[in-house]
């Protein structure tokens, strides 16, 4: 009876670590490349502006997102 008590506990034991090894949650604002942009930041260096969640190039100046 001991050695089938030990073997459910250490079955419950294993399934515990299991299930929690494979819960990892990563926050949302983690810091990632398009966190760190906001809409309309004009890129100076590159001539291009970040818009709708991607980089544009600016083609004309009469653009509002373009300085």
């Amino acid at each position: 009876m001991s050695a089938t008590r030990s073997l459910a506990r250490l079955s419950c034991l294993m399934s515990l670590v299991a299930l929690l090894a494979s819960c990892v949650w990563v926050p949302r604002d983690h810091g990632g490349y398009h966190d760190q942009y906001r809409e309309g930041y004009y890129d100076r260096d590159h001539d291009r502006y970040y818009h709708d969640h991607a980089w544009h190039q600016c083609r004309d100046r009469d653009d509002p997102h373009c300085h």
